[in-house]
């Protein structure tokens, strides 16, 4: 190389992602999501640079734009976190239709809010969302995500409303 070789051009910092997310519920995607719709972890740590487009919500959980996460964000993202399959069992890429949920389902005071209980504050303002999975999940509590185990977990009742 010599000193009248031009430079390539450099790549943008934050590079538009050719994907799109219009299908992805309230803009939340696992990492499992992002695999299955085409995207790196590369492409995913590029988004998620500070000022980047992208933000880290809970590990392995992405929040798709930028600014603080809504109350229906931040719920959805807490199941997409508790419901991720444990490590032995990801053998098989996810589809890009699975709701990423799993067995884990919300409890507690963001259930209530759910259900429009008037007793309880509305999901913008709860600090903490509380998580329902199998006990023999090894999960740690993140963040504002409570995980709450169960020996047996109840007949799942359908979201938002029964």
């Amino acid at each position: 190389m010599t000193q009248n070789t031009p430079l390539s051009p450099l790549p943008p910092l934050f590079p538009r992602p050719a994907h799109s997310f219009q299908d992805a519920p309230h803009r939340v995607l696992s990492a499992a999501q992002l695999r299955a719709r085409g995207v790196s972890a590369a492409q995913t740590s590029a988004q998620c640079l500070p000022g980047g487009p992208w933000q880290p919500l809970l590990p392995g959980v992405y929040l798709l734009h930028a600014g603080p996460p809504s109350g229906q964000e931040r719920l959805h993202g807490a199941l997409l976190y508790a419901g991720r399959p444990p490590a032995s069992s990801r053998r098989t890429p996810p589809e890009p239709t699975d709701d990423g949920f799993g067995e884990a389902m919300v409890t507690g005071q963001a259930a209530l809010a759910l259900h429009g209980f008037a007793s309880v504050p509305d999901l913008e303002a709860l600090h903490r969302v509380d998580v329902l999975v199998p006990r023999t999940r090894r999960l740690r509590s993140t963040r504002y995500v409570e995980v709450v185990r169960a020996a047996a977990l109840p007949r799942r009742c359908g979201w938002p409303g029964c």
